[in-house]
């Protein structure tokens, strides 16, 4: 069976990598350890969920420069540093650079355990956001020119008299091409149109999940939550 996420370990600390070894089998996550940077570096995807504990000395490219590497190809693999005798410069350092925890060695084991599971929460979002918008895509690309422009301007909250007038075309002409966005999209109410048209134009789709015209959608209707995707959803389980 997959594991949920992996917890990747960069450190040639042997007694340090068995305890993370033990506590990643406790809550299902598959556990790689990497006695290098380099090594660690050559066979990472991005494909899985999880996150990154390295020593911030880690051999060969250190923890830092790791975290660096790893932002400059776009990976957003949430890192955990730990180091022997931290100097609080050094944390101070590894924190801007976007570190997501520093733990001093010996690590605690509870400290550990939460770093690693808020850390993994936090990159299932991450994919999960990336998987939505990759279908919004996906769907969108189905579309011709005519249907993106009514599609786009039913997330501008526009009734369908508003958007005939705009385009110059009848009210029967918008209904029938808002029923075929409906079916070439999937959805199965108007509510789910619009959320699409929202989301799809009207917001930004990076990982804060939020945009002022979600709440804008129509008069009356209130909020229209973030989408998500039947396959999509049900990956993401919080323990």
């Amino acid at each position: 069976m997959k594991a949920e996420a992996v917890v990747f370990v960069v450190d040639d600390d042997d007694p340090a990598t068995e305890v993370i070894r033990r506590l990643a089998s406790m809550m299902d996550f598959e556990c790689r350890v990497f006695s290098s940077g380099y090594e660690f570096l050559a066979t990472y995807d991005g494909c899985q969920a999880g996150c990154l504990v390295t020593e911030v000395r880690s051999p060969g490219v250190n923890g830092l420069q790791i975290q660096q590497r790893l932002a400059a190809q776009g990976a957003t693999l949430p890192v955990i540093f730990v180091a022997r005798a931290a100097t609080v410069p050094l944390a101070v350092r590894a924190m801007r650079a976007g570190a997501f925890h520093f733990l001093e060695k010996p690590v605690h084991e509870q400290e550990m355990w939460d770093a690693i599971q808020d850390a993994v929460a936090l990159d299932r979002q991450r994919h999960l956001v990336r998987q939505e918008r990759e279908e919004v895509r996906r769907r969108l690309a189905g579309l011709t020119p005519k249907e993106t422009q009514v599609l786009r301007m039913i997330g501008e909250a526009k009734s369908n008299r508003a958007i005939a007038r705009e385009l110059d075309l009848s009210i029967r002409t918008i209904e029938v091409r808002r029923s075929t966005l409906m079916r070439k999209l999937g959805f199965e109410t108007p509510d789910e149109l619009v959320r699409f048209a929202v989301h799809a134009f009207h917001r930004d789709l990076g990982a804060n999940g939020d945009h002022p015209a979600l709440h804008r959608v129509a008069p009356g209707d209130g909020a229209y939550p973030p989408m998500h995707f039947p396959g999509l959803a049900e990956r993401r389980r919080p323990r």
